[in-house]
């Protein structure tokens, strides 16, 4: 089985989380998702985030915290997410590679149809935000 190794973030701004919406012709699509993407060859964890968050939402950001990896099984393909916290450092985010984004409370991603990695990653995200808002 092929293993993918993928970066999410968790940015948070004024007590709330953004998360972006898969375009309609991605896997999933128009599902959201914690914004990120593969990493690359050559590329650390951390490189990878900025990255992909500079090319999704045209956002500089610091990733402040590794809070885990978050596992998915699609086919004969395994997604490893290694998630981070992150804040903005510099910009206005605008959905450059994903149809729409959001900032909202925690409490309303149950609103959103998420896909099957980023359920996981909302419920753990839930059961974990005072440790997220006192950092």
């Amino acid at each position: 089985m092929k293993t993918v190794k993928v970066v999410a973030a968790v940015i948070i701004d004024s007590e709330k989380v953004c998360i972006c919406q898969r375009k309609e012709n991605d896997t999933f699509p128009l599902l959201w998702e914690f914004p990120g993407g593969s990493v690359e060859k050559e590329e650390t964890l951390e490189e990878a985030i900025r990255r992909e968050i500079k090319e999704e939402l045209n956002l500089d950001i610091e990733p402040i915290k590794f809070l885990g990896k978050f596992e998915d099984t699609l086919d004969s393909l395994k997604i490893d997410v290694h998630l981070f916290l992150s804040r903005i450092k510099k910009g206005m985010p605008s959905a450059q590679e994903c149809a729409d984004f959001r900032f909202i409370m925690l409490e309303e991603l149950d609103r959103f149809p998420l896909a099957p990695v980023d359920k996981k990653i909302a419920s753990y995200l839930q059961s974990q935000r005072d440790l997220l808002f006192s950092m």
